[in-house]
Protein backbone atom coordinates (compact mmCIF):
# COMPACT_ATOMS: atom_id res chain seq x y z
CA UNK A 1 0.00 0.00 0.00
CA UNK A 2 3.03 1.99 0.73
CA UNK A 3 4.19 2.60 -2.97
CA UNK A 4 0.76 3.18 -4.03
CA UNK A 5 0.11 5.99 -1.67
CA UNK A 6 2.99 7.40 -2.90
CA UNK A 7 1.68 7.35 -6.51
CA UNK A 8 -1.61 8.61 -5.67
CA UNK A 9 0.25 11.25 -3.77
CA UNK A 10 2.93 12.49 -6.74
CA UNK A 11 1.60 10.84 -9.46
CA UNK A 12 -1.99 10.98 -10.01
CA UNK A 13 -3.11 14.02 -7.83
CA UNK A 14 -0.53 16.03 -9.91
CA UNK A 15 -2.34 15.06 -13.50
CA UNK A 16 -4.39 17.43 -13.10
CA UNK A 17 -2.83 20.73 -11.39
CA UNK A 18 -3.07 22.29 -14.73
CA UNK A 19 -6.34 22.40 -15.12
CA UNK A 20 -7.15 23.37 -11.76
CA UNK A 21 -4.95 26.17 -12.31
CA UNK A 22 -6.71 27.00 -15.54
CA UNK A 23 -10.52 26.34 -14.47
CA UNK A 24 -13.22 26.35 -12.55
CA UNK A 25 -13.99 22.87 -12.36
CA UNK A 26 -16.99 21.29 -12.11
CA UNK A 27 -18.27 18.77 -8.92
CA UNK A 28 -17.96 15.90 -10.68
CA UNK A 29 -14.44 16.34 -12.36
CA UNK A 30 -13.03 16.34 -9.16
CA UNK A 31 -15.53 13.11 -8.30
CA UNK A 32 -14.32 10.87 -10.65
CA UNK A 33 -10.50 11.74 -10.21
CA UNK A 34 -11.57 10.70 -6.60
CA UNK A 35 -12.65 7.91 -7.18
CA UNK A 36 -9.76 6.84 -9.50
CA UNK A 37 -7.42 8.10 -6.96
CA UNK A 38 -9.24 6.32 -3.91
CA UNK A 39 -9.64 2.61 -5.75
CA UNK A 40 -5.87 2.65 -6.56
CA UNK A 41 -4.89 3.84 -3.32
CA UNK A 42 -6.71 0.84 -1.20
CA UNK A 43 -6.67 -1.80 -3.43
CA UNK A 44 -4.23 -0.90 -6.64
CA UNK A 45 -7.97 -0.88 -9.15
CA UNK A 46 -9.44 1.59 -11.25
CA UNK A 47 -12.65 0.97 -9.04
CA UNK A 48 -13.35 -0.09 -5.70
CA UNK A 49 -16.29 -1.24 -3.01
CA UNK A 50 -16.99 1.37 -0.18
CA UNK A 51 -16.02 -1.46 2.39
CA UNK A 52 -12.23 -2.06 1.09
CA UNK A 53 -11.81 1.58 1.98
CA UNK A 54 -10.42 1.74 5.52
CA UNK A 55 -10.38 5.18 6.00
CA UNK A 56 -12.86 8.07 5.07
CA UNK A 57 -11.33 9.37 1.91
CA UNK A 58 -12.33 13.15 3.48
CA UNK A 59 -9.86 11.78 6.33
CA UNK A 60 -7.37 9.98 3.73
CA UNK A 61 -6.74 13.75 1.86
CA UNK A 62 -6.00 15.54 5.08
CA UNK A 63 -2.40 16.62 5.76
CA UNK A 64 -0.24 14.39 7.90
CA UNK A 65 0.04 16.75 11.08
CA UNK A 66 -4.18 16.56 11.09
CA UNK A 67 -4.16 12.58 10.59
CA UNK A 68 -4.34 12.01 6.94
CA UNK A 69 -1.99 10.80 4.27
CA UNK A 70 -0.90 13.82 2.94
CA UNK A 71 -2.90 12.89 -0.55
CA UNK A 72 -4.09 16.34 -1.65
CA UNK A 73 -7.80 17.57 -1.49
CA UNK A 74 -8.18 18.32 -5.02
CA UNK A 75 -10.86 20.49 -4.34
CA UNK A 76 -9.53 22.35 -1.88
CA UNK A 77 -6.39 22.76 -3.82
CA UNK A 78 -8.21 24.02 -6.90
CA UNK A 79 -9.38 27.10 -4.33
CA UNK A 80 -5.67 27.67 -3.23
CA UNK A 81 -3.88 27.69 -6.98
CA UNK A 82 -6.68 30.70 -7.91
CA UNK A 83 -7.54 32.22 -4.74
CA UNK A 84 -6.97 35.94 -4.95
CA UNK A 85 -4.81 38.40 -3.38
CA UNK A 86 -4.95 41.26 -0.54
CA UNK A 87 -3.88 44.22 -2.83
CA UNK A 88 -2.48 47.96 -1.71
CA UNK A 89 -3.81 50.00 -4.47
CA UNK A 90 -0.74 52.61 -6.11
CA UNK A 91 -1.19 52.97 -9.82
CA UNK A 92 -3.15 50.14 -10.19
CA UNK A 93 -1.53 48.78 -13.22
CA UNK A 94 -1.43 45.59 -11.75
CA UNK A 95 -4.80 44.95 -10.09
CA UNK A 96 -7.64 43.76 -11.30
CA UNK A 97 -10.63 45.46 -10.84
CA UNK A 98 -13.19 43.37 -10.52
CA UNK A 99 -12.09 40.06 -9.27
CA UNK A 100 -8.74 40.99 -7.03
CA UNK A 101 -8.96 42.05 -3.27
CA UNK A 102 -7.45 45.46 -3.16
CA UNK A 103 -10.49 47.02 -1.28
CA UNK A 104 -9.58 46.94 2.08
CA UNK A 105 -8.90 42.93 1.32
CA UNK A 106 -12.32 42.54 -0.42
CA UNK A 107 -13.27 42.16 -3.92
CA UNK A 108 -16.02 43.68 -5.63
CA UNK A 109 -17.60 40.93 -5.37
CA UNK A 110 -17.67 40.53 -1.66
CA UNK A 111 -18.46 43.91 -1.70
CA UNK A 112 -21.39 44.33 -4.49
CA UNK A 113 -22.17 40.23 -5.45
CA UNK A 114 -25.16 41.45 -7.40
CA UNK A 115 -23.34 44.03 -9.19
CA UNK A 116 -20.36 41.78 -9.94
CA UNK A 117 -22.87 39.10 -11.13
CA UNK A 118 -23.83 41.73 -14.18
CA UNK A 119 -20.66 42.18 -15.33
CA UNK A 120 -19.43 40.19 -18.21
CA UNK A 121 -16.66 37.37 -17.87
CA UNK A 122 -14.44 38.88 -20.29
CA UNK A 123 -14.45 42.21 -18.18
CA UNK A 124 -13.70 40.90 -14.71
CA UNK A 125 -10.67 39.33 -16.39
CA UNK A 126 -9.02 42.35 -18.51
CA UNK A 127 -9.77 45.43 -16.78
CA UNK A 128 -7.36 47.17 -14.56
CA UNK A 129 -7.89 49.33 -11.51
CA UNK A 130 -5.79 52.08 -13.59
CA UNK A 131 -8.10 52.08 -15.67
CA UNK A 132 -11.82 51.56 -14.40
CA UNK A 133 -11.16 54.45 -12.18
CA UNK A 134 -10.75 57.03 -14.96
CA UNK A 135 -14.00 58.72 -15.63
CA UNK A 136 -16.27 55.69 -13.98
CA UNK A 137 -15.39 53.25 -17.03
CA UNK A 138 -16.00 50.61 -14.74
CA UNK A 139 -19.35 51.33 -14.90
CA UNK A 140 -19.64 50.31 -18.57
CA UNK A 141 -18.83 46.82 -17.57
CA UNK A 142 -22.06 46.28 -16.44
CA UNK A 143 -24.51 44.87 -18.34
CA UNK A 144 -28.62 45.10 -18.36
CA UNK A 145 -30.69 46.23 -15.54
CA UNK A 146 -29.97 45.88 -11.94
CA UNK A 147 -32.46 45.20 -9.27
CA UNK A 148 -33.13 47.43 -6.28
CA UNK A 149 -30.60 45.69 -4.20
CA UNK A 150 -28.39 45.92 -7.26
CA UNK A 151 -28.83 49.85 -7.48
CA UNK A 152 -28.66 49.80 -4.07
CA UNK A 153 -24.94 48.12 -4.31
CA UNK A 154 -23.76 50.13 -6.94
CA UNK A 155 -24.58 53.37 -4.97
CA UNK A 156 -22.60 51.55 -2.32
CA UNK A 157 -19.51 50.83 -4.66
CA UNK A 158 -19.79 53.95 -6.04
CA UNK A 159 -19.07 55.99 -2.27
CA UNK A 160 -16.58 53.45 -1.68
CA UNK A 161 -14.27 53.89 -4.97
CA UNK A 162 -14.54 57.36 -4.44
CA UNK A 163 -12.46 57.39 -1.63
CA UNK A 164 -9.66 56.19 -3.81
CA UNK A 165 -6.54 58.36 -5.55
CA UNK A 166 -4.12 56.36 -7.72
CA UNK A 167 -0.06 56.92 -7.55
CA UNK A 168 3.22 56.47 -9.15
CA UNK A 169 3.96 54.08 -6.88
CA UNK A 170 3.32 49.80 -7.77
CA UNK A 171 0.68 48.16 -6.46
CA UNK A 172 1.79 45.93 -3.72
CA UNK A 173 -0.13 42.20 -3.45
CA UNK A 174 0.26 40.74 0.10
CA UNK A 175 -0.66 37.21 1.31
CA UNK A 176 -1.29 36.54 5.08
CA UNK A 177 -0.53 33.27 5.46
CA UNK A 178 2.52 33.60 5.10
CA UNK A 179 5.43 35.33 7.04
CA UNK A 180 7.15 36.35 4.12
CA UNK A 181 4.12 37.79 2.74
CA UNK A 182 4.54 35.98 -0.75
CA UNK A 183 2.25 33.76 -2.27
CA UNK A 184 2.29 29.91 -2.46
CA UNK A 185 -0.30 27.53 -3.46
CA UNK A 186 1.10 25.48 -0.16
CA UNK A 187 0.31 28.32 2.55
CA UNK A 188 -2.99 28.90 0.56
CA UNK A 189 -3.87 24.89 0.71
CA UNK A 190 -2.55 24.54 4.53
CA UNK A 191 -4.72 28.08 5.01
CA UNK A 192 -8.27 25.89 4.40
CA UNK A 193 -7.37 23.71 7.28
CA UNK A 194 -6.67 26.43 9.65
CA UNK A 195 -8.09 25.73 13.52
CA UNK A 196 -8.41 21.85 12.17
CA UNK A 197 -7.78 19.81 15.09
CA UNK A 198 -3.88 18.07 14.95
CA UNK A 199 -3.19 14.77 14.73
CA UNK A 200 -1.56 13.72 18.24
CA UNK A 201 0.39 10.92 17.34
CA UNK A 202 1.31 12.40 13.94
CA UNK A 203 5.37 12.72 14.99
CA UNK A 204 5.64 9.87 16.32
CA UNK A 205 4.47 7.59 13.14
CA UNK A 206 5.89 10.08 10.51
CA UNK A 207 9.25 11.22 11.97
CA UNK A 208 10.81 7.78 12.45
CA UNK A 209 13.31 6.10 10.30
CA UNK A 210 10.83 3.16 9.50
CA UNK A 211 9.79 2.94 5.90
CA UNK A 212 6.31 3.94 4.92
CA UNK A 213 4.71 0.90 4.79
CA UNK A 214 5.39 0.83 8.55
CA UNK A 215 4.04 4.05 8.82
CA UNK A 216 0.96 3.49 6.92
CA UNK A 217 0.44 0.38 9.08
CA UNK A 218 0.70 2.36 12.10
CA UNK A 219 -1.41 5.10 11.03
CA UNK A 220 -4.27 2.46 10.78
CA UNK A 221 -3.59 0.60 14.03
CA UNK A 222 -3.77 4.06 15.69
CA UNK A 223 -6.67 4.38 13.79
CA UNK A 224 -8.22 0.93 14.95
CA UNK A 225 -8.35 0.19 11.23
CA UNK A 226 -6.66 -3.00 11.57
CA UNK A 227 -8.08 -6.75 13.35
CA UNK A 228 -5.88 -6.17 16.39
CA UNK A 229 -6.41 -8.04 19.19
CA UNK A 230 -8.50 -5.78 21.11
CA UNK A 231 -10.23 -4.60 18.15
CA UNK A 232 -11.61 -8.48 17.53
CA UNK A 233 -12.42 -8.14 21.36
CA UNK A 234 -14.46 -5.38 21.49
CA UNK A 235 -16.30 -7.19 18.74
CA UNK A 236 -16.97 -10.43 20.38
CA UNK A 237 -14.93 -12.36 17.47
CA UNK A 238 -12.06 -15.11 18.53
CA UNK A 239 -8.94 -13.13 19.58
CA UNK A 240 -5.23 -14.29 21.41
CA UNK A 241 -5.73 -14.28 25.16
CA UNK A 242 -1.90 -13.74 25.63
CA UNK A 243 -0.95 -10.33 24.88
CA UNK A 244 2.99 -10.00 24.19
CA UNK A 245 4.22 -8.31 27.12
CA UNK A 246 7.49 -10.05 27.45
CA UNK A 247 8.11 -9.19 23.55
CA UNK A 248 8.12 -5.41 24.90
CA UNK A 249 9.76 -5.77 28.28
CA UNK A 250 12.63 -7.80 26.45
CA UNK A 251 13.42 -5.28 23.44
CA UNK A 252 12.57 -1.98 25.32
CA UNK A 253 14.81 -3.15 28.09
CA UNK A 254 17.25 -4.22 26.10
CA UNK A 255 17.80 -0.47 25.40
CA UNK A 256 17.54 0.77 29.33
CA UNK A 257 13.81 1.87 28.38
CA UNK A 258 12.40 -0.12 31.57
CA UNK A 259 10.11 2.19 32.41
CA UNK A 260 8.50 2.09 29.11
CA UNK A 261 7.45 -1.29 29.23
CA UNK A 262 3.11 -1.81 29.26
CA UNK A 263 1.52 -3.32 31.68
CA UNK A 264 -1.96 -4.60 31.49
CA UNK A 265 -3.52 -1.82 32.80
CA UNK A 266 -2.65 0.21 29.62
CA UNK A 267 -5.80 2.07 27.66
CA UNK A 268 -4.52 1.31 24.55
CA UNK A 269 -1.88 0.78 22.50
CA UNK A 270 -1.43 4.80 20.97
CA UNK A 271 -2.08 6.10 25.06
CA UNK A 272 0.39 3.93 25.76
CA UNK A 273 2.60 5.11 22.99
CA UNK A 274 2.45 8.76 23.69
CA UNK A 275 2.87 8.49 27.84
CA UNK A 276 6.08 6.43 27.09
CA UNK A 277 7.64 8.83 24.61
CA UNK A 278 7.62 11.75 27.42
CA UNK A 279 9.88 9.22 29.40
CA UNK A 280 12.60 9.40 26.88
CA UNK A 281 14.98 12.02 26.57
CA UNK A 282 14.70 14.28 23.73
CA UNK A 283 18.02 12.93 21.71
CA UNK A 284 16.90 9.31 22.14
CA UNK A 285 13.27 9.87 21.47
CA UNK A 286 13.28 8.97 17.62
CA UNK A 287 15.26 6.14 18.36
CA UNK A 288 12.58 5.20 20.43
CA UNK A 289 9.61 5.67 18.11
CA UNK A 290 11.52 4.06 15.22
CA UNK A 291 11.67 0.99 17.78
CA UNK A 292 8.31 0.88 18.54
CA UNK A 293 7.10 1.28 15.16
CA UNK A 294 9.36 -1.73 13.70
CA UNK A 295 8.30 -4.03 17.23
CA UNK A 296 5.03 -3.26 16.52
CA UNK A 297 5.60 -4.04 12.59
CA UNK A 298 7.10 -7.60 13.57
CA UNK A 299 4.54 -8.10 15.47
CA UNK A 300 1.87 -7.81 12.69
CA UNK A 301 3.52 -9.87 10.64
CA UNK A 302 4.09 -12.86 12.66
CA UNK A 303 0.59 -12.36 13.70
CA UNK A 304 -0.42 -12.78 10.13
CA UNK A 305 1.83 -15.54 9.21
CA UNK A 306 0.68 -17.72 12.22
CA UNK A 307 -3.13 -17.08 10.90
CA UNK A 308 -2.81 -17.29 7.03
CA UNK A 309 0.48 -19.25 6.76
CA UNK A 310 0.15 -21.73 9.27
CA UNK A 311 3.37 -20.45 10.90
CA UNK A 312 3.83 -21.45 14.76
CA UNK A 313 3.39 -18.46 17.05
CA UNK A 314 7.20 -18.36 18.69
CA UNK A 315 8.59 -15.26 20.71
CA UNK A 316 12.49 -16.68 19.68
CA UNK A 317 11.35 -15.76 16.07
CA UNK A 318 9.94 -12.94 17.38
CA UNK A 319 12.93 -11.34 18.73
CA UNK A 320 15.71 -12.93 16.13
CA UNK A 321 13.10 -10.74 13.23
CA UNK A 322 13.12 -7.79 15.29
CA UNK A 323 17.19 -8.44 15.58
CA UNK A 324 17.47 -8.92 11.90
CA UNK A 325 15.37 -6.00 10.82
CA UNK A 326 16.74 -3.39 13.00
CA UNK A 327 20.00 -4.01 11.77
CA UNK A 328 18.49 -3.65 8.46
CA UNK A 329 17.27 -0.15 8.95
CA UNK A 330 20.55 0.95 10.12
CA UNK A 331 22.69 -0.27 7.24
CA UNK A 332 19.91 1.61 5.09
CA UNK A 333 20.92 4.96 7.58
CA UNK A 334 18.25 4.70 10.51
CA UNK A 335 21.21 7.50 12.84
CA UNK A 336 18.25 7.38 15.42
CA UNK A 337 18.71 3.64 15.57
CA UNK A 338 22.63 3.79 15.16
CA UNK A 339 22.70 5.83 17.93
CA UNK A 340 21.13 3.59 20.48
CA UNK A 341 24.51 1.95 21.52
CA UNK A 342 25.83 -1.88 20.14
CA UNK A 343 25.97 -3.09 23.13
CA UNK A 344 22.11 -2.28 24.07
CA UNK A 345 21.15 -3.79 20.88
CA UNK A 346 23.07 -6.96 21.23
CA UNK A 347 20.58 -7.68 24.52
CA UNK A 348 18.08 -8.65 21.96
CA UNK A 349 20.09 -12.05 21.20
Amino acid sequence: MAGRATWVRFVISALPIHVLIALNVPKWFIKAINKIRRAFLWKGRREVQGGCCLVAWEKVQRPLELGGLGILNLEIMGWALQIALQTTIGSGSTTKFWTDRWINGNSINDLAPTVFAAVLTRARNIRLVADALVDHRWAHDIQGGLSLIGLYELFQLTDILSDFVLTQEDDTHIWRFNVSGQYTAKSAYLAFFNGATTFEPWRRIWKTWAPAKCNIFLWLAVRNRCWTADRLARRNLPHPERCLFYFWFRVLSSFGWKLCVPSRHEFSFSDWWRKSAKKIQKDKRKGFNTSVVLGAWIIWKHRNACIFEGARPSLDNLFQAFKDEHHLWCLAGARSLNSLSAGQASGLG
